[in-house]
């Protein structure tokens, strides 16, 4: 019946596991859980381990790390059960009918998205930056605003998926590190007609990332943007912005800017109160001159 899928990394996530186990065997239906390790250190590992003494679930340890995308592809194709549920191992269950709800609804669409929930308060000014875009993009994050659009909305942190359907659609593992592997595969979605229902289901996110590491991830995932551009074409704003500043030859200007004023923007957004508008600002002034900047000085 169900598989629930968790890819992991440098996260203990037992406590998420006891949750969905209690759940799972209220059901009354077979179910299993699968916790991948994309080689996190051996003191997570170690914690990790005690998943194996939980009936019905597995922790599978890989020897090296092989990206968001393939771990993802591995659990896929080590699942038994019809229907897959994938979630990240730093999520906890906010509702204790999260795993009946994705059941009542499986026969309705291929892919069910059930959203993400973010706590009131934030939990440290360390991670100021991603608590504020989370957020204030949080009132997008309800079925009815997600179903507007459907691919565009979707994320890989919570979705349930029938396993015929993800063995024909797998992740894109040219996609190797960190970005964008939600948005391919919700395009890879589209193109070939898999509808995603939308449903309010969220679990918590609970590993937010501290300002550093948030810039440090757009950053790369800006560079892999760049390298899938033709397979993300139209699929995500900073290629739209691109492409207009590109028609309308503002893109030199961008990139002076960017440079002008990069050390104002990163003490911005590495302190207490991080503005929004100097992040999205960032983010293109990043990809003008940094990434399709340094690719033009190479050629």
């Amino acid at each position: 019946m169900l598989s629930i899928l968790i890819p992991t990394y440098n996260h203990v996530c037992v406590r998420l596991v006891a949750d969905l186990h209690r759940q799972a065997e209220d059901l009354g239906v077979p179910y299993e859980i699968l916790v991948a390790d994309d080689a996190s250190g051996e003191a997570v590992k170690c914690e990790n381990r005690s998943i194996n003494g939980i009936s019905c679930c597995r922790y599978i340890e890989l020897a090296r790390n092989v990206g968001r995308s393939r771990i993802r592809n591995i659990l896929g194709r080590h699942a038994r059960y019809d229907y897959l549920l994938f979630m990240d191992s730093d999520a906890a269950v906010v509702s204790d009918a999260f795993l009946r709800r994705y059941l009542e609804v499986r026969m309705r669409a291929p892919v069910v998205y059930g959203g993400i929930l973010h706590p009131d308060r934030m939990p440290s000014p360390e991670v100021s930056l991603a608590y504020l875009y989370e957020k204030n993009a949080e009132p997008r994050f309800t079925a009815e605003r997600r179903s507007r659009h459907p691919y565009q909305s979707f994320r890989t942190f919570n979705f349930m998926i029938a396993r015929e359907v993800f063995l024909r659609f797998p992740f894109d593992e040219t996609i190797v590190r960190y970005g964008h592997e939600d948005t391919l595969f919700g395009k890879t979605l589209k193109e070939n007609g898999i509808w995603i229902l939308h449903i309010d289901n969220p679990l918590m996110n609970c590993g937010l990332d501290t300002n550093a590491d948030v810039l440090h991830k757009t950053e790369e995932s800006l560079r892999m943007l760049y390298v899938h551009r033709n397979k993300l074409s139209g699929s995500t704003g900073v290629l739209r912005l691109y492409d207009r500043l590109h028609r309308w030859h503002l893109e030199a200007v961008i990139r002076l800017l960017y440079r002008m004023f990069r050390p104002l923007l990163k003490r911005n957004l590495l302190g207490r109160h991080p503005n929004l508008y100097i992040f999205a600002f960032y983010k293109i002034g990043f990809y003008c001159s940094e990434v399709c900047g340094q690719s033009v000085r190479r050629v």
